[in-house]
This record gives C-alpha cells, sequence and structure tokens, in this order.
C-alpha cells in the first residue's frame, strides 16, 4: 500500500467514525438542544487511534466552535465499555482552547492545526505560524490517558526569527519526567501532569514554552 492510500484509507475511516457523532452533534445545534455543537462544516483534521489501550481504535477531532476564527476545540471519543466498543460516547470536550485556524477568507494559510495519532497512543496536537510576521514556529503537545485522565505528556517546539535578530529556539520536554532538551542541550525541571483545560497560556507563552525559555 503506497503512503497516498494508507493516508486516504486513515483519513476515509476517521470520517467513517466521525459521521454519526457530527450528524448527531449538528441536529443539537440546530435544535438549540446545545449550545456551541460541533457541525459537519466545523471539523479540521481528525485522528484514529488506542488512545486508553483497551484493543479498540478511538477517535479525536479539532473543530472550531464559536464566533472566534482562530480558536479550535479538540474532542475525544473512546470506545464504550456497555456496547463492547461498538459505539463511540464522548470522554473529553475542550472547546476554543487550540490556537489556528482554516486557511482562507478569515485566516492565512500556514496557520492551520492538525492532529495525529502516535505509535504510542498519545494524541498529537500541532498548532504552526509560517504565514504572518518575521516569527516563524511549529509547537505541538502530546496528550496522553493515565488514570482515566487525558494530560499533557509532552512537548516540542521550533521557532526562528525570519531577519535572523534572535536565535532559534528548539525543544523538546517530557513534561512527565521533567527532562528535555532545548538547542541540544539537556535540562531537567520539576514534572508537571497538567489537563488540557487547566493548560493556560499567559503572553502568548504555555507553561511548556515557559520552561523551554528558562522562565
Amino acid at each position: 500500500m503506497t503512503v497516498f492510500r494508507r493516508i486516504a484509507h486513515k483519513t476515509a475511516a476517521a470520517l467513517v467514525c466521525a459521521a454519526p457523532l457530527l450528524l448527531g452533534a449538528q441536529a443539537h445545534a440546530q435544535e438549540g438542544a446545545r449550545e456551541g455543537g460541533i457541525r459537519a462544516q466545523d471539523v479540521l483534521d481528525a485522528a484514529v487511534g488506542d488512545w486508553n489501550k483497551d484493543g479498540r481504535e478511538d477517535l479525536a477531532l479539532l473543530a472550531t466552535t464559536s464566533g472566534d476564527d482562530m480558536q479550535v476545540g479538540l474532542y475525544v471519543y473512546l470506545r464504550e465499555e456497555e456496547t463492547n466498543g461498538s459505539l463511540l460516547s464522548l470522554a473529553l470536550a475542550v472547546p476554543d482552547k487550540i490556537w489556528g485556524g482554516r486557511g482562507g477568507e478569515t485566516a492565512a494559510f500556514g496557520q492551520e492545526p492538525s492532529i495525529r495519532a502516535l505509535s504510542n497512543g498519545s494524541i498529537a496536537i500541532t498548532t504552526q505560524n509560517f504565514g504572518i510576521g518575521r516569527n516563524r514556529w511549529e509547537h505541538t503537545i502530546s496528550l496522553a490517558h493515565r488514570d482515566g485522565r487525558f494530560v499533557v505528556a509532552g512537548l516540542t517546539f521550533n521557532s526562528y526569527d525570519t531577519l535572523q535578530e534572535e536565535e532559534p529556539l528548539n525543544c523538546d520536554l517530557n513534561l512527565l519526567t521533567g527532562r528535555g532538551v532545548v538547542n541540544e542541550r539537556k535540562i531537567s525541571f520539576a514534572a508537571i501532569a497538567l489537563q488540557l483545560q487547566d493548560w493556560d497560556t499567559q503572553d502568548g507563552e504555555d507553561p511548556g514554552i515557559r520552561i523551554c525559555r528558562g522562565r
């Protein structure tokens, strides 16, 4: 199977799994049953993987759910034990937490977020800015299922100044062990295990970036 066929197979599988969920959320939103429902056109990316390591494939979505074109939500679904894994159930909903948007009329191309499954069962969420300004960067957090919760387990951050007046920053952190590498230098820090809803950004920097910058 070629790379392109594997990608197409993964995308099709994710969309097939997501279809009933999206249609259900859309119906709720249209009926006014719940505010901020996901519509089919709101989904930006999807990933399929075994998040809780029970041997069944689960689903994670990135979707816009507010009037802010540059805020995206994460929605994670796990296979239900009650139905022997035949149905998905919403396990985590964190609306308007991920920076980025769909390139086009309301946002620049090169600022789209993405999501993928890692081989260890974690969920990787990548944000980026390669479209506007002199500061270009790519930021990835990984979410791991631990004791019934999804915690931010790792972070990679790479940035550079197109005018080359600031030094590039390359950072790779294991937040659960308190170890990492910053510009090829090994560092240690106090381990943290924050859930995504508690992963706060201050002055444009989240807890991981502040560690990368030694703050």
